[in-house]
């Protein structure tokens, strides 16, 4: 889990999901149209993603592969207490800005940002470990095994996720997917990793991390990588 500190100063954010909600029904998938006789088929277009420079010092372990065997996914907002009261924080700007702020922290760090608008911002490779889960939740070593993506939202349940966002989301999923030869059930909420708690706010329980929240269409994406 990664617990984040608003530079507006907001307080702390916190990152994860794991409500018990009914799963979306996802949208039935309509059949390719063939492709005229003689003519190739199209090919996807590569996800255009804003990468850091290649000589950046990126920070991470080293792994394989053949370690990666999770995705997790996040979102920028979490719940704080706030003058006895939940407070959810509102995770503005964009992938590339949000990006930029992992980059200027120590101990924690992303794979990828997903912002409202569909971009797409690497903060680290792959074959090196980001920060984005706490140690101590339901399953340890997350880090070592996993691939982290942020999806700038508030998580709270009342901020939708907007289409261009998870479509870019499921596009990512379904290339990272691939590579590792992962399957659907691999995609994880933070949520789901995570059910520790923090004091009392207002003398109702709260936990640490929701994220990315209980709209978060969680089945459809994982069926992204079903389609590939």
């Amino acid at each position: 889990m990664v617990f984040v500190r608003l530079l507006c100063g907001a307080g702390a954010l916190m990152l994860s999901a794991c409500m018990v909600v009914p799963a979306p029904v996802p949208a039935p998938d309509l059949p390719a149209r063939p492709p005229e006789t003689g003519a190739k088929p199209e090919l996807a277009a590569s996800l255009v993603i804003d990468r850091p420079p290649q000589d950046f010092p990126h920070g991470g372990d080293a792994r394989s592969a053949e370690e990666i065997d999770l995705i997790v996914v996040h979102s920028i907002g979490g719940p704080t207490c706030r003058d006895g009261a939940v407070f959810f924080t509102p995770a503005n700007g964009s992938a590339v800005f949000w990006r930029d702020w992992f980059l200027g922290e120590g101990g924690k760090s992303i794979h990828y940002v997903i912002g409202r608008e569909g971009d797409i911002a690497q903060q680290r490779p792959e074959l090196l470990t980001a920060g984005h889960v706490s140690f101590g939740g339901i399953m340890t070593m997350v880090n070592r095994r996993s691939i982290g993506i942020e999806l700038v939202n508030r998580g709270d349940g009342i901020e939708a996720f907007p289409e261009v966002q998870i479509t870019a989301l499921k596009a990512l999923v379904a290339e990272v997917a691939a590579r590792y030869g992962l399957p659907p059930e691999a995609l994880v909420t933070h949520a789901a990793l995570d059910d520790r708690m923090q004091p009392d706010c207002g003398g109702e329980p709260l936990r640490r991390n929701l994220d990315p929240g209980p709209l978060f269409p969680l089945e459809d994406v994982r069926a992204a990588i079903s389609a590939q």
